[in-house]
């Protein structure tokens, strides 16, 4: 076998053998009372202390409550008065996990989506996993402050064999970026059972499929 040839199989092998260490958005729900809600997990409302189990970085960015024009507008579909969290042109923000958790799942409620929105998903070290904008939420990503289409509850997770999720970050390359009830979680046992099973089964295919293929000639 020449060079050539042992170099591919090694990065095949490589490609194989490397375990992913992005995440995907696997929950995209317009806006709504019930999408703004923060589900279950561990929960960062922005309301009254900020949970100690996470560090905080914050940048032209702040906690702060209803509008202010030009600036910032609360997102569509919470309470009347609620806190949130505002990232303005320039600025960041950050969530880390201080006790190095390790989550499968981060949620959160994004208000009037902007194309030049960001959101960039972290690992427990802070390292980048994923980076989003805001067209990829919503195609028509132009900041409208009411439609359910431009507020929505946005899920990223990992499979099973990515890097866990340990952080979050947003930012804005304009005025600006709405986010509230950031939720991070880690599935139930019964669902990682299933989707063990679900592997299994499909491994189990594959299989019979190669066993069929193995025909006999007398």
């Amino acid at each position: 076998m020449n060079n050539k040839l042992l170099l591919a199989a090694a990065t095949l092998v490589a490609t194989v053998a490397t375990p992913a260490s992005a995440a995907r958005i696997i929950g995209n729900t317009p806006g709504s009372t019930a999408a703004y809600a923060a589900p279950a997990g561990d929960a960062i409302t922005f309301d009254g202390t900020l949970p100690s189990t996470f560090s905080y970085s914050f940048l032209e960015a702040g906690i702060v409550t209803g509008d202010a024009i030009g600036r910032y507008a609360a997102p569509a579909f919470g309470p009347a008065g609620t806190a949130y969290l505002t990232v303005l042109n320039g600025g960041s923000a950050s969530m880390v996990t201080s006790t190095a958790t390790a989550y499968d799942s981060v949620s959160f409620f994004l208000g009037s989506i902007d194309a030049y929105n960001v959101v960039e998903v972290l690992s427990a070290t802070g390292s980048v996993i994923s980076r989003f904008t805001g067209t990829d939420f919503v195609a028509n990503a132009n900041g409208n402050q009411d439609l359910p289409n431009t507020n929505r509850r946005i899920t990223i997770g990992r499979d099973v064999n990515d890097v866990a999720i340990g952080g979050i970050r947003f930012l804005s390359n304009g005025n600006s970026l709405e986010v509230d009830n950031v939720v991070f979680a880690v599935p139930e046992p019964s669902t990682w059972a299933m989707m063990f099973l679900g592997f299994g089964m499909i491994g189990t295919a594959a299989r019979y499929r190669r066993r069929n293929r193995n025909v006999s000639y007398a």
